[in-house]
């Protein structure tokens, strides 16, 4: 079951992801779902996966990101982290 705190660490990652690639102007980060699982300490496995991707809807449905997978198996997710995120991280850490 997805709680809303693990849609909070999520997005946590997602902007300490950014932030470590150099905070780029449009947002974007790839994602590996079974990285990110493990770095939550969601565990492993479909279950880790299904609460991984309950979490990335959830932060859909808040408008913080946008979501696309590209094609083929295996590969990472692309998320676009919102503008109103990216000036959220960038007043919280000073960059920018």
């Amino acid at each position: 079951m997805v709680t809303d705190s693990v849609a909070d660490r999520l997005e946590m990652l997602i902007v300490l992801t950014w932030l470590d690639e150099g905070s780029p102007e449009d947002g974007r980060v790839a994602l590996s779902a079974r990285t990110a699982a493990s770095d939550l300490d969601l565990g492993s496995g479909r279950t880790a996966l299904l609460a991984l991707m309950r979490a990335l809807g959830a932060l859909e449905e808040r408008g913080s990101i946008t979501l696309s997978w590209p094609s083929g198996r295996g590969r990472d997710a692309s998320v676009e982290m919102s503008p109103h995120l990216r000036d959220d991280a960038r007043a919280l850490f000073g960059r920018g």
